[in-house]
Parts: C-alpha cells; structure tokens; sequence
C-alpha cells in the first residue's frame, strides 16, 4: 500500500516546511476523521520528554527536532503537529511494513538529536515511551484522551499560579530517605494500605478470562504524591535504581504484613537484593508454603547486567523452593537471554501495539518457550488486539489495565 497524506484523509491548509502545524490543527484533522472514519490511519506520538529529562529541554534541541521532522515530513508527504513545547504528532493514513518504516525514521530523528545534545541520556531511552502509536480505528478514544491532555496542559501552562510552580528536580538521596522515614514512621502496615497494590495475571480458560496469580508491588505514583510530587523519575539516573533497592527492603521486612491470596503470587527485586540481610531474613522466616507459591520477578535487563551474581541467587532461590519470573522484556530483545537456562518459570513480555510485527518474527521463541515450560505472559495490555496477536503466537496469560477493567466489570 502506497501512503496517502492527512490531506486527502481530511482537509487542511498545508503546512510550511519548516514549521510544523499546532494542536488546534491536530484537533481539526481528529475530529474530521471522527465524522468520516476510514481505515489505517494512525495517530503517532514523539516526545522528547520520553527520551530526556525535562531539566534538560532546550529551545535549541526542540527546535533541531522539530526542522528534522518537518523535513522528514516534506520527504514522505505526511503532516507534522508541534502539540507541546516538547511534544509532536503525526497523522497519517499507512499500514504494514511502511508504517514500520515511517515508526523506525521517526525514532532515528529523535535519536540523533538526543545524542548530539544529550549523550549521556542515550543509552537510557525506553523507546516504546517517546514513540507511541494509535490506530485510530480501534484506539481513537485513548488517542483523543492523550491529545485532550495536551490542551489541558495548555491551559495551565498559561495559569499564572501553575507557572509560578517549583519546576521538576531529579530524585535526591533525602527523597531515599524520606521513604525510609514514613516506613518506620507509619509501620508496616500503614505504609503498605497506602503504597502497596496487587495486579492479577490471568489465563484464558475455555475463552474465559481466569485469575492465575497476582503481582505485589509498591506503587511509585502513590509515593510520590506526599513524598516528592515534584520529582520527575526519568532525571533520576542511576539513583533510581538505588531507589527500587530501598523499596525491596521494604517490601521484604513487610512481607509478614502483607494479606497475599491463597493463589501464587509474586514481588519484584533486584539481584543485588538477593544478597542483603532483609532477603536472608525473609527466606528464614516465610513458612515453605508461602514460597512454594511465590515467584521472584526480576527484570531482563537486570540479569544479563549480573548475569554471575544472578546465578547464584537462582540457586539460593531454588533451593528454598521459590520460583524465578523474568520481568520487562522489550519484544525487540526476546530471544537475547534463554529463559530455560536460567530456570524461569514465566517470562513477561511488554505489549506495544507497535510491536505486532516484532511479536510475530519471535513466533519461534514464542514455541521455544511454551515447549520448555516457561509461560510467556503480555504485559501492559491496554488494547483487546493484545488478545489476539497473542493467541496468534500460543500465548494465553495476560496482565494490564484492559485485564484490570474486564476483572472488575464481573465482579459488579
């Protein structure tokens, strides 16, 4: 299929080349197509805020984005929307592997602005954040959501009392210990009513959607509210990872606490946690039962960084007879690290609608991995097409809020 521009989807005034239209623009084209829909147009979403901290935005770096995407535009005959100051969107109605394409030269123009202006962030980007994509067919009330959220953000901007506002700072060691405070401060089982959620992991049965296992996590938009409302994560570099080691400890002191199903279940760690005094105490003091039923998720990038340590702590963890999960595995990285050797018992594989046609050249993996025994599971389901491409590839289990949302209209 050859690309068609937005102009002939819906009619607008073409845009300069080197300026990229605005949001009043992008609301017209959407509502357009709304009132005379037709297929294969989609919605793209490029933020640089998903690629580098805001801290670091300049006029210049913006700027540089938003020639290359206006010449990349001129190039494919598409149309580029500026939809906040660091923010743009394209609009265009393309499908299979020109849309991969299209997604693929979008993301290398990001890139390599973020590497001239911003080298140290480059290695750091979750591309899957500062490129989504929406067909607008199946997703036109998330995509219109997200573009309403930028008029919103608009408004505000111009809010004399919202510009006043202290701006966004990276995580800092008092925020680490501010964390530990309200731990000892409100006790175990105030901290974990107020932070700690649970996600269930369901299987298809039948075409009945099944609840397998649940996932205990401390939730970071929770603690940020009270705690540091004004930090922004992504600036956080490797004190993050400081930061989810201080959650481990805190979810294994409280474990004891924690009201956990009869069904399995499963909390997040880091390997180098599996070696602190709060992970030999907790395998002490947590009867057999419990950790027969109770999986270690750890995620890939994790492993393969401490890859020897990690060894090691599968055997300590086997030994008790707990079970190993491996978590946030990109579709475009499945493959990299074999998920029978290291002995897991899932594998959670991100969904991006994006990612169908990476999904599907892993359709051998996929096999590899039903046939070894590990369970591959889609996480982050937002879209019922998660559903089927899984089917697709022998996968039954999913987790996400289009999971959450389908659990709770049954029990009403």
């Amino acid at each position: 299929m050859t690309e068609i521009t937005p102009q002939k989807v819906v009619p607008h005034p073409k845009a300069e080349l080197t300026k990229p239209h605005d949001l009043r623009a992008l609301v017209h084209d959407m509502s357009q197509w709304r009132h005379a829909p037709v297929e294969n147009v989609h919605l793209i979403l490029i933020s640089l805020g998903g690629a580098v901290p805001q801290a670091k935005h300049t006029p210049e770096m913006i700027a540089q984005i938003g020639i290359g995407l206006c010449t990349l535009a001129s190039h494919r005959g598409i149309r580029i929307y500026q939809v906040a100051p660091a923010d743009f969107a394209v609009m265009v109605r393309i499908s299979g592997q020109l849309l991969m394409d299209l997604m693929r030269d979008l993301k290398v123009e990001l890139l390599r602005v973020v590497e001239r202006h911003c080298p140290e962030n480059f290695g750091t980007i979750n591309q899957n954040r500062f490129v989504m994509l929406f067909n607008l067919t199946e997703q036109y009330r998330v995509a219109a959501e997200r573009v309403a959220k930028y008029a919103l953000d608009a408004q505000k901007a111009n809010d004399p009392e919202v510009n006043q506002q202290k701006a966004l700072r990276p995580l800092s060691p008092e925020d680490l210990e501010n964390v530990l405070h309200a731990f000892k401060k409100f006790g175990s089982d105030k901290f974990l009513k107020a932070f700690m959620r649970d996600q269930a992991v369901v299987r298809n049965v039948a075409g009945q959607a099944q609840p397998w296992m649940h996932e205990y996590f401390i939730s970071m938009d929770s603690l940020r509210k009270p705690l540091f409302i004004d930090v922004e994560m992504r600036a956080s570099g490797a004190l993050f990872n400081d930061f989810t080691r201080v959650l481990d400890q805190i979810v294994l002191r409280a474990f004891k606490h924690m009201e956990t199903t009869a069904a399995p279940f499963s909390i997040n760690v880091n390997v180098v946690t599996v070696f602190t005094a709060a992970f030999a105490d907790f395998m002490d003091q947590t009867p057999k039962e419990t950790l027969s039923r109770l999986t270690f998720e750890f995620r890939q990038a994790d492993i393969v960084e401490h890859f020897d340590e990690f060894e090691i702590a599968r055997g300590m963890i086997h030994a008790m007879g707990a079970h190993i999960g491996v978590d946030k595995i990109f579709p475009q990285t499945l493959g990299l690290v074999d998920l029978d050797y290291i002995g897991a018992r899932y594998a959670k594989v991100l969904w991006r609608e994006s990612a169908e046609d990476v999904l599907r050249e892993r359709g051998k993996t996929f096999k590899y991995m039903i046939e070894c025994g590990v369970e591959p599971i889609l996480i982050r389901v937002d879209n019922p097409r998660a559903l089927t491409v899984g089917a697709e590839l022998g996968v039954n289990t999913f987790q996400g809020f289009l999971i959450d949302d389908g659990l709770r209209k049954r029990a009403a």
